[in-house]
C-alpha cells in the first residue's frame, strides 16, 4: 500500500486510464492484460478509480471495459455487492463518465437473454432493470427495450414494459399486447404524465377484461379530470369478480376522492375478504381521521 492506502494496482491502472488519450492501443491492451490477470483485483481497481467520476477517453474505455467484461453488469445485479440504491448511484456516476451506458446496459440484457441458457440470468436482469428505471427515461433505449418486449418470460417484459411506457410516455402501443402484466405497467408508467393525449386509449384500456389493467387505466384517467371514471370506477365496485371489486377498491383510495366514501363504506361488508381489507385502507387513505 501507498501513503495513500491504495494499492499498487490502483496506481498502474490509474496511470493507464490517464496515459490512454496519449496511448490509446498501447494503454487499452495493458488494461485488458491486467483485466485477464485478476478479474476481481481490476474491478474493485477501476471503482475505486470510477469515484472521481472524471470524463477522460480513458475513464470512458474503463467504463466499457467492465460492461464489455460482464463485470459492472453482474455487480450491479448482485444484491450481495450493492443494495439497490447504491447500485443506482453507481450507475448515474458512470453515466456522467459514459453518457450511453444505459445503452450499453440494455445491449448487455439482450445478449444475456439470447444465450442458450438465458433464462438462469432473469433475476440479474431484474434488477438492472430496475435500476435503469430510476437513472434513464431516454427514448434512445427504445428499439432495444421493444425487443426485450419479445422475451417469453412475463417478469422480463413486464419491467421492460415499464421503462418503454416511461420513454415513449404513451399506452397506445400497449392495447395489442398480450401480457396483461405488461398492459398493466405500461398504464402505471405513465400515472406521473399528463396523459392527456393517451385519453382514447386509456378508456378502451378500461374495458380490458384484466382487472389490474381495467384498475391501472381508470386511475390514469381519474388523474387527467375525466369525470366519467369515478362513475366507471363505482361501477367495478359492484362487478361480479371480486378481483375487480378489490381492484376497484385499491383504485378508491389511490385516487384520494372523498366521493367514493361512502361506496367504500359499503364494501367493507363484502363477501370477499380483499376486497373488504382493500376498502378499509382505502378509507383510511382518503380520511386518515377514521376508525
Amino acid at each position: 500500500m501507498n501513503a495513500y492506502g491504495m494499492t499498487e494496482t490502483v496506481d498502474l491502472l490509474e496511470g493507464l486510464v490517464d496515459s490512454y488519450s496519449h496511448s490509446p492501443v498501447t494503454a487499452g491492451r495493458a488494461m485488458s492484460e491486467m483485466l485477464a490477470r485478476n478479474r476481481r483485483q481490476f474491478y474493485q481497481d477501476s471503482l475505486e478509480i470510477l469515484k472521481s467520476a472524471e470524463r477522460t477517453p480513458g475513464h470512458q474505455y474503463l467504463v466499457n471495459l467492465l460492461i464489455e467484461n460482464d463485470l459492472l453488469p453482474e455487480a450491479l445485479a448482485d444484491p450481495a455487492q450493492f443494495c439497490l440504491e447504491d447500485a443506482v448511484e453507481l450507475v448515474k456516476r458512470v453515466s456522467g463518465i459514459e453518457p450511453f451506458v444505459d445503452v450499453k446496459l440494455v445491449r448487455w440484457i439482450l445478449d444475456r437473454l439470447q444465450e442458450p441458457a438465458g433464462t438462469q440470468v432473469v433475476p440479474a436482469v431484474q434488477r438492472i432493470l430496475s435500476i435503469l428505471e430510476q437513472v434513464s427515461s431516454a427514448g434512445r433505449l427504445l428499439p432495444s427495450l421493444v425487443q426485450i418486449l419479445r422475451v417469453p418470460e412475463p417478469r422480463i417484459r413486464s419491467k421492460a414494459a415499464l421503462l418503454i411506457g416511461r420513454c415513449a410516455r404513451d399506452v397506445k402501443w400497449a392495447r395489442g399486447e398480450p401480457d396483461p402484466r405488461v398492459r398493466a405497467n405500461a398504464i402505471e408508467a405513465i400515472w406521473g404524465e399528463d396523459a392527456r393525449h393517451a385519453r382514447q386509449a386509456l378508456w378502451e384500456l378500461a374495458r380490458d377484461p384484466d382487472n389490474r389493467v381495467a384498475g391501472n387505466a381508470l386511475l390514469a384517467l381519474h388523474r387527467i379530470g375525466e369525470d366519467a371514471a369515478a362513475d366507471a370506477l363505482l361501477e367495478m365496485s359492484a362487478h361480479a369478480s371480486p378481483k375487480f371489486r378489490a381492484t376497484a377498491a385499491w383504485v378508491m383510495g389511490q385516487a384520494g376522492d372523498a366521493r367514493f366514501l361512502e361506496a367504500l363504506g359499503g364494501m367493507e361488508s363484502d363477501s370477499q375478504e380483499s376486497v373488504r381489507r382493500n376498502a378499509a385502507l382505502s378509507i383510511q387513505r382518503i380520511n386518515p381521521a377514521a376508525e
